[in-house]
């Protein structure tokens, strides 16, 4: 840390969680994985499941890429799962380890293989350099837009960047028939072919999970359903 509101992100990683579990989303659903959740986040998204993540933690101490991957190393987990906060603020292409999967799930605004000045919404600048896209491309990165349900606006920019990548998939999450017609619209405007879209109902109980109407809808307009597994089988429970 260079003073008080300033972070440098290129060999510094903020950890706020990590567990085995499954993976619960996307297009690995269901994968035994290793999860690392970071702290912070460029978002404040209304319906947010991981608050806690997003700003200063005082009782997290940076950890070195070296450290990082020991933990990483010392899973059982083939599949490792980079999430947050917002895994795309740290530079990730220092984390390899041979023989594990990446999954990188990211809200889809910050374009990885470019330097970063951002500010957060709690006064931090955050700075780092870009990721090598010869390592990253190797990585499956779920690409997760937040939408006008969670009171967001898409980075236009960022969004072509990801629809021209072919290592990436997108994963929404709806609450009802609007949100459909509205991804529909985004689906149109950047080209994504519909078979790399993955539809999720948002809320963290058992019973927000069960729509069936609205599964069928998902259906009927073409995209992949994405079961949130880990909220059918423990609801809002911390570290599954």
């Amino acid at each position: 840390m260079i003073n008080d509101k300033r972070l440098i992100l290129n060999n510094s990683f903020y950890i706020s969680e990590s567990f085995n579990s499954i993976q619960g989303e996307g297009n690995c659903a269901g994968a035994l994985s290793f999860f690392v959740r970071f702290q912070y986040c460029n978002l404040t998204c209304s319906w947010c499941d991981s608050k806690f993540s997003w700003g200063e933690n005082k009782n997290l101490q940076a950890q070195t890429p070296e450290q990082v991957k020991e933990l990483i190393q010392a899973s059982s987990s083939p599949n490792i799962i980079l999430t947050g906060g917002e895994p795309t603020l740290y530079q990730l292409d220092q984390l390899v380890v041979e023989g594990k999967k990446y999954h990188i799930e990211t809200n889809g605004t910050i374009i990885p293989t470019e330097s970063l000045e951002t500010n957060l919404d709690d006064g931090y600048k955050i700075e780092r350099a870009a990721m090598d896209e010869n390592i990253i491309k190797n990585f499956n990165w779920v690409v997760s837009p937040k939408m006008s349900n969670a009171k967001q606006e898409l980075n236009e920019r960022a969004m072509q960047y990801w629809a021209s990548k072919n290592y990436c998939v997108f994963k929404f999450i709806i609450s009802n028939s609007d949100d459909i017609k509205e991804i529909n619209e985004t689906v149109k405007q950047f080209a994504i072919p519909k078979e790399k879209v993955y539809l999720g109902i948002e809320g963290v109980t058992k019973e927000s999970q069960l729509n069936a109407n609205l599964v069928d809808e998902i259906i009927v307009n073409g995209y992949n359903f994405s079961p949130r597994l880990h909220v059918l089988l423990w609801g809002n429970k911390r570290k599954k």
